[in-house]
């Protein structure tokens, strides 16, 4: 079987590819990543003890960004913790930080990293695999240094809605992204917690005030997970939003009430008339469920699709953590 290379330039390209996979064009091919100079990590902090210099702190945040890559690659590669990669294998792993002279702007390009991770999952993998398990954890690795939520509030692109959408079919369809996720998101607030005293501190596109950093890092103290929350649900309300609907539901497992989003266009007519219908006719409702948990509240939640009597599933208490910074 002959060989497709993909290659990939920025974000938009991976996340194109990604959702081809998930619509399942590279079921049946062999598929070589070439990472073109992306991902790219960055971090510039500006402040008086900030020029030309990096306190203990951040260097440490840093350090522990290169063992949460190590993770990353043991998992996927061998189902592992980081304990079993060799010293080999850590050397080929190793990414290379730069300093701006002059500044604390500090760089590395991660694509060596994952075309490295590409080139061993390949050997284990489907086409569709390596494409969604190793190029969506590039992509994620880059949604999770976005913090525009927190800044912007409600008011996210198009894109921006297209891509949560994507990320969210995507961790459906392969969990083992949740845990991986959830590293990446805290690895970054780490770094945002490095760094108190910053005036401003840019972490790849975004910018954030002195006073966003605190908000940021403040919020993340009580971490917050994405779980799979599958299980039957009493619809309790059906309103209209301009791009989506907010359901109210009800958990018949545990009695929690929370509000859900879905997507127009993400369920076909029939999966919506039966929401509709059990929203009229107040009959519990089989749905599959991710949402952003802290401690025993859902603060977000997106219906992802139904489950018919037949396919029931059952509640799952806890698996794994955070795509996209909760808004």
């Amino acid at each position: 079987m002959s060989t497709t290379t993909i290659a990939i330039t920025n974000d938009d390209s991976a996340w194109l590819y990604i959702k081809e996979a998930l619509e399942g064009k590279y079921d049946n091919k062999v598929i070589e990543l070439n990472f073109d100079n992306w991902p790219l990590f960055n971090i510039n902090v500006k402040g008086e003890r900030y020029c030309s210099t990096m306190t203990a702190p951040l260097m440490k945040s840093l350090v522990e960004l290169q063992g949460h890559l190590y993770r990353v690659y043991a998992e996927v590669v061998y189902g592992k913790d980081a304990k079993s990669l060799t010293a080999k294998e850590r050397a080929a792993l190793e990414i290379v930080f730069k300093i701006e002279e002059g500044s604390s702007n500090v760089g590395a390009d991660l694509s060596g990293f994952f075309a490295e991770l590409g080139k061993h999952a390949m050997e284990k993998m489907t086409g569709k695999q390596v494409v969604a398990v190793v190029l969506g954890a590039a992509a994620l690795w880059m949604t999770s240094s976005s913090y525009d939520s927190y800044i912007k509030g409600e008011q996210a692109t198009l894109a921006e809605k297209n891509r949560h959408e994507i990320a969210l079919k995507l961790i459906s369809q392969q969990p083992q992204l949740l845990q991986i996720q959830n590293e990446q998101v805290a690895t970054y607030t780490n770094i945002l917690k490095s760094v108190p005293d910053a005036t401003q501190v840019t972490l790849n596109d975004t910018v954030m005030s002195k006073e966003q950093v605190a908000v940021i890092t403040k919020q993340e103290r009580k971490t917050t997970e994405l779980q799979k929350i599958d299980g039957k649900y009493l619809v309790t309300s059906l309103k209209m939003k301009d791009d989506r609907y907010r359901i109210d539901v009800r958990s018949m497992f545990d009695e929690k009430i929370f509000s859900a989003d879905l997507f127009k266009g993400h369920l076909n007519t029939a999966e919506m008339d039966m929401i509709t219908k059990a929203f009229t006719t107040e009959e519990p409702i089989n749905l599959n469920i991710i949402g952003r948990i802290r401690g025993d509240i859902v603060t977000t939640a997106s219906i992802m699709s139904i489950r018919t009597e037949e396919n029931e599933i059952v509640m799952v208490d806890t698996m794994a953590p955070s795509v996209i910074p909760e808004t």
